[in-house]
């Protein structure tokens, strides 16, 4: 099935022939009709052209003749070759090396005679092996610099001699008979025709386009059974995976396509994720969970409010999402997840996703969206220094992004790990920094784990909500207020130093019992302080704990909280401070606009 969505959407792109592949060329040789080189050193002497510029410091990017090659004797490609293989340059000084750079040199100029033999009336394939028939290429320049590795194209008359045509088709001839089944003719997996099946996939994954922990990519197949312990009943290669050549090179051709445009990928730090539509359309999904830019939750939400003008043909013909997530073991492609869904139902997942995670901000009056980047990367450490505050790179999960990006696209019902949760109340009660991205996965991961939650937990302050945690950090919040009102400064209006928040926190959302009890006793204190100084907070604070306790139903507060509790602790403990911040905003304005408004429960810290 994957196989051949890829292979169906090969239309929709701008794909190189078959069997070839954008890479960096460095050199050049050019030739003219007779086979010499134009390029020649002051000596007059014939010598590389480079292909690289400021721009393009590693070379022209081309789309060559290409195919995955291994072994102790690796064939060559057409054309279009390292120095080892179209100029003989050996990979070192000794004999060993001299003499496969040698045999490289020939297999090289064996297939440029195949090519010749089947394209005689091709006026390049004549100059091109006329040019290494007279072995002029053993006396080209090779510039001080250039690698062995390095890889070079030839031009004849100003035509790059591997668009050809006939080319094209004979590299294409070639690949397929280097790859192709024992089997032969046979019944294709992905296309469901008869045609000629491959031994392996001729094509593979480019290296760098699948992240990998420790930085150093390389080529990677998507099927590969190479052991007989991988394969069914020991056989190998893709003997139990019958593919045609057609479909082996276009389904990988399609994906590196895919994986190299910015708005069909979502890179995380150890897979990537690409998707694509059944038919095309200008929306952008992935992007709108990745940066939760306002246009384009506008553009998701408009899509679904509308289907009939916003899907063309939705109910006779639906629009189908695709996402493939992708990451690499040594020289092998590792599907991760796959999902095959109606475009409504994941734009419908994608809303749900916004509506779960929306949550007041500290600093803003209405419920606030947040990139998934953001979410993922509030799971690690935080720090504040003196040049700057923030998340520390790197100290997330490696796994993390890529789990909140299956949880956007899979819906409610999937059930994201329990794991997440625990190591975000551990990295708030260790660094004790609460904002926007943490609350945000905080109430995303509660709705998820715990879907009754739905009808109590909300964007913003839920004054009903009678969950213990919830009160228990409403109270928390609210002795705190109390402490910041009775020791501020009331000349420079500011409070004090170190809050109860400061010191208590992480020690009150897993024992609210005693540290409760410990702080109401300390809060008497600073209410006789707030009756004496500022009777209108004294008032409104004293009746919200009352309000609290009654809600408590006369209970006690519980003595220990798991991690639910705590969550839920926390989440009543923001959501209390966002409101009283927006209460305390609002009448703030009210004032200056010369409005009656009573005096806000909170000043600005």
């Amino acid at each position: 099935m994957l196989l051949t969505r890829l292979v169906e959407h090969a239309p929709h792109l701008d794909l190189p022939p078959v069997y070839y592949r954008h890479r960096r060329v460095r050199w050049l040789i050019s030739l003219d009709i007779q086979g010499r080189m134009k390029s020649v050193d002051s000596a007059g002497h014939p010598e590389l052209a480079p292909l690289t510029d400021r721009d393009s410091p590693k070379g022209t990017e081309l789309a060559t003749p290409y195919v995955y090659r291994s072994g102790a004797k690796p064939p060559p490609m057409l054309l279009v070759d390292t120095l080892q293989y179209v100029l003989a340059m050996p990979a070192n000084d000794s004999d060993k090396a001299e003499a496969e750079a040698i045999r490289r040199n020939d297999a090289y100029i064996a297939l440029l005679e195949q090519w010749a033999e089947h394209a005689a009336d091709e006026p390049s394939a004549v100059a091109v092996l006329e040019f290494f028939h007279r072995k002029d290429h053993l006396n080209v320049s090779i510039p001080e610099g250039a690698k062995p590795s390095d890889t070079v194209a030839l031009r004849v008359n100003g035509q790059w001699a591997h668009e050809a045509g006939s080319a094209a088709a004979v590299w294409r001839t070639t690949v397929a008979q280097r790859k192709g089944s024992d089997a032969g003719q046979g019944v294709c997996l992905a296309c469901g025709h008869e045609g000629t099946l491959l031994d392996t996939i001729p094509e593979p994954v480019k290296a760098g386009a699948i992240p990998v922990a420790d930085g150093k990519s390389r080529d990677t197949v998507l099927v590969s059974v190479n052991k007989t312990s991988q394969g069914r009943g020991g056989r190998i290669q893709l003997a139990d995976i019958p593919i045609c050549d057609g479909c082996g090179s276009t389904a990988t051709a399609v994906l590196n396509s895919l994986l190299a445009a910015d708005e069909h990928r979502y890179r995380t730090n150890d897979s990537v994720t690409v998707w694509w539509l059944k038919r095309p359309t200008r929306m952008r999904l992935l992007r709108s969970l990745r940066e939760a830019r306002p246009e384009d939750i506008r553009a998701l939400y408009t899509e679904l409010d509308q289907p009939h003008t916003g899907l063309e043909n939705t109910r006779t013909d639906p629009n189908a999402f695709y996402a493939l997530t992708l990451s690499a073991n040594q020289s092998r492609v590792v599907v991760r997840d796959w999902l095959d869904v109606p475009l409504t139902k994941a734009l419908a997942h994608a809303r749900a996703w916004f509506e779960d995670h929306c949550i007041q901000d500290l600093w803003q009056e209405e419920p606030q969206y947040v990139a998934l980047w953001r979410m993922a990367r509030c799971l690690g450490r935080w720090k504040e220094e003196e040049t700057g505050s923030g998340y520390v790179k790197g100290s997330e999960p490696p796994t993390a992004e890529r789990t909140l990006l299956a949880m956007a696209l899979r819906g409610p019902q999937h059930r994201p790990p329990v794991s997440l949760l625990q190591r975000l109340d551990q990295r708030i009660g260790a660094d004790g920094h609460l904002d926007l991205p943490r609350m945000a996965l905080l109430k995303l991961l509660l709705l998820r784990l715990h879907p009754q939650l739905r009808e109590t937990v909300m964007p913003t302050l839920n004054s009903e909500n009678t969950h213990p945690g919830v009160l228990c950090g409403r109270l928390f919040a609210t002795f705190e207020q109390i402490q910041y009102l009775a020791l501020r400064d009331p000349q420079t209006k500011k409070g004090p130093n170190t809050t109860i928040g400061d010191k208590y926190f992480t020690a009150a959302k897993a024992r609210p019992l005693p540290m409760l009890e410990m702080i109401h006793d300390t809060a008497k204190s600073h209410l006789k302080k707030l009756w004496r100084d500022n009777p209108g907070a004294w008032n409104r604070l004293n009746l919200r704990l009352e309000e609290l306790y009654t809600l408590l139903e006369g209970t006690p507060p519980p003595a220990t909280l798991d991690v639910k509790g705590r969550a839920l602790f926390t989440m009543g403990y923001y959501q209390q401070r966002a409101h009283d911040r927006a209460a305390a905003t609002k009448a703030k304005a009210t004032k200056n606009n010369g409005g009656d408004a009573s005096p806000p429960t909170q000043d600005t810290e």
